[in-house]
């Protein structure tokens, strides 16, 4: 739709005489998921559109699903040296022949924030993407729950277990996860928060997962009862702000009711050992790169690094990674950008052993109940 937009705008400002300043613009053509029910499309449109305006440039969009089609036209674009700015997933068939990669965007320009994540890698093991958005399991809280008792989210597991201890006492609800249903990402949480993120789906990580939901059941962390409750039912609880915390994934935040996007924050795993964490459990969704074609035109090149600038960076871009404008949307932003690197799932590290896994850990913890 943009690009037949921005065809018929081209096209009459030919017509014109004064079209001198148009004309010495550059069109950059732009390759990006933020189409149809993406919930970033419309802050998309609007970072665009703002950028064609200060900048002069305008853009060519070829926004859509990513599907086997889009991926086709995708190639076409680079293979004819067309391309220019480019957001899709790890192992979209890109080459260090087609586009710059992460470390060369990092050098060449660092008011952009680019990061070189070892989770973006592709197939021979380069890194050709920076991360616009990752896909993450992380504590989500209801800050006036927590205020309402006197107390702030908790950075490190002594806190949460503090916390939880304080609220179970007051007959809150401390973290509206249901155990013996969905528990695949309270496991994963706990075993980041159990163990340093390079030991995620190891051994050690898996004990500390068993040891930090211990530790929380013991203190009445999930409930009176969490082993028959219903998961949907428990984030129900949590969404209404009927419960102080709950772990989930990054779709929940799309979820909270714009009266309550307020009140609610997202933070990383409270690590045992007290450290902050500065991978997220999860993995990556999307990335940012540029054409090889682009980048060795001086003047689309400039163009499209100001134009990477306005999606990466600032108030606007913020939009493109959460859709709430207030804390939700805040710490949203925060968790992301922050993160150095993703560290998977369990269940992606070990498909075959997981359940067996997870159905021995709730069963431990349902006898130490």
């Amino acid at each position: 739709m943009r690009k037949i937009f921005v065809c018929a705008l081209l096209a009459a400002a030919l017509c014109m005489a004064g079209c001198c300043a148009l004309a010495a613009g550059v069109t950059l053509r732009t390759l990006t998921p933020f189409a149809d029910v993406d919930f970033a499309a419309q802050a998309y449109m609007d970072i665009v559109t703002a950028w064609e305006g200060s900048s002069g440039n305008l853009v060519e969009d070829y926004s859509g699903l990513i599907d086997e089609a889009w991926l086709a036209q995708m190639q076409e674009l680079l293979a004819s040296g067309e391309a220019d700015l480019l957001i899709v997933p790890v192992g979209s068939g890109l080459t260090g022949e087609q586009v710059v990669s992460a470390q060369e965007l990092a050098q060449a320009a660092p008011q952009l924030g680019a990061r070189e994540m070892r989770a973006m890698a592709e197939a021979d093991g380069s890194v050709l993407l920076t991360p616009v958005r990752l896909n993450w399991e992380a504590l989500y809280v209801n800050q006036d729950v927590l205020a309402a008792a006197g107390l702030s989210a908790p950075k490190t597991l002594d806190e949460l277990i503090a916390v939880c201890t304080a609220l179970a006492q007051r007959g809150v609800t401390p973290i509206a996860n249901a155990l013996c249903e969905w528990s695949e990402i309270a496991l994963d949480c706990a075993a980041l928060m159990g163990a340093p993120a390079e030991q995620f789906g190891e051994a050690d990580s898996r004990t500390g997962a068993q040891q930090t939901l211990a530790a929380l059941c013991a203190v009445g962390a999930f409930g009176a009862d969490p082993w028959n409750a219903r998961d949907e039912e428990m984030e129900a609880l949590f969404l209404s702000g009927g419960a102080a915390m709950r772990f989930d994934a990054d779709t929940l935040a799309l979820q909270v009711p714009a009266e309550r996007a307020a009140q609610v924050i997202v933070v990383n795993a409270p690590a045992a050992d007290g450290q902050a964490r500065t991978a997220v459990v999860g993995t990556p969704s999307v990335g940012l790169t540029i054409s090889r074609a682009c980048w060795n035109d001086q003047a689309r090149r400039e163009a499209a690094l100001s134009l990477a600038e306005a999606l990466l960076c600032g108030d606007a871009a913020k939009q493109i990674v959460c859709p709430a404008a207030d804390a939700l949307g805040e710490s949203v932003y925060a968790l992301t950008v922050g993160a150095t690197d993703c560290t998977g799932l369990l269940y992606d590290r070990d498909p075959e052993g997981f359940d067996t896994w997870a159905e021995s850990v709730i069963a431990a913890l349902m006898g130490q109940a």
